[in-house]
């Protein structure tokens, strides 16, 4: 009377988590108490790339299939996962930079920047096919083999689907009612990037508030030799430079590339 049977114990809600081997990695390297959440932070984040790394196979292979919908629907939800990910940099803060310098010292040699995870993210959008040359350098020093992992990426997928279709993002944009699944499609991959180009920049201005705009990073780096450069990086350049098309179209003035 009163207890479990096995197949409920199976399927109890600590087995299925798995919350026993979860919650046992918490494991702080210094006694200050606020690297508990420092530590919490970097946890769910990495969770969060996780599932941010299982979808992105999903997505790829459904615009592969020209399964739009179902992507679209996925699409979306990354760019929900990116809004969440991103307020965790406010969480961070409440951990006073005072805080953070009496155990930061403690803590060298350990970076964000090791995160494989995020890394893997940015290629399977395919960062490395915008970003550059020495993007792609640090990206094979540090994980080789990692963008040979991953030959067909978001964007590659992305411009396949209209190339598929016979169609530009001006048709599209143009008819976009009738072609709402690849107007949908071109929404959700410019709100990726937003989202990422959001999150590097309140990232660095979490890093000038606990550390300063001069400091060393734990992984070596200065702030102007790194995180600045994050700041240029886009998946879609495309579909940032079109608004400037559809300005024009409409009849606004525009700047040419390289105008001062």
């Amino acid at each position: 009377m009163g207890t479990e049977a096995p197949d409920e114990q199976k399927f109890g809600y600590v087995h299925h988590l798995q919350l026993d081997k979860l919650l046992s990695v918490m494991r702080p390297v210094t006694a200050h108490p606020e690297e508990h959440l420092f530590v919490t932070v970097h946890h769910v984040l990495e969770l969060w790339f996780k599932h941010l790394i299982f979808d992105l196979e999903r997505i790829i292979a459904l615009l592969e299939a020209d399964d739009l919908a179902q992507a679209n629907w996925l699409l979306r939800r990354i760019g929900e996962i990116l809004k969440l990910a991103e307020a965790h940099w406010t969480v961070l803060e409440t951990m006073s930079a005072a805080d953070f310098a009496e155990f930061r010292g403690e803590l060298t040699g350990a970076s964000g920047m090791q995160s494989r995870q995020f890394r893997q993210v940015e290629v399977m959008i395919g960062l490395h096919q915008t970003a550059g040359e020495a993007y792609v350098a640090r990206t094979e020093n540090l994980w080789p083999g990692l963008i040979g992992e991953h030959p067909v990426t978001l964007r590659d997928a992305f411009f396949a689907v209209f190339a598929r279709h016979g169609l530009t993002l001006r048709d599209v944009y143009r008819d976009r009612w009738r072609q709402h699944d690849l107007f949908q499609l071109a929404e959700n991959a410019f709100e990726i990037d937003r989202r990422f180009q959001s999150w590097r920049h309140n990232h660095i201005l979490m890093v000038r508030r606990q550390i300063g705009i001069r400091a060393r990073g734990t992984g070596g780096t200065f702030f102007r030799d790194y995180l600045a450069t994050t700041t240029g990086y886009y998946f879609f350049p495309e579909l940032f430079e079109f608004r400037n098309e559809l300005t024009e179209m409409a009849g606004g003035e525009v700047m040419k590339p390289g105008s001062p």
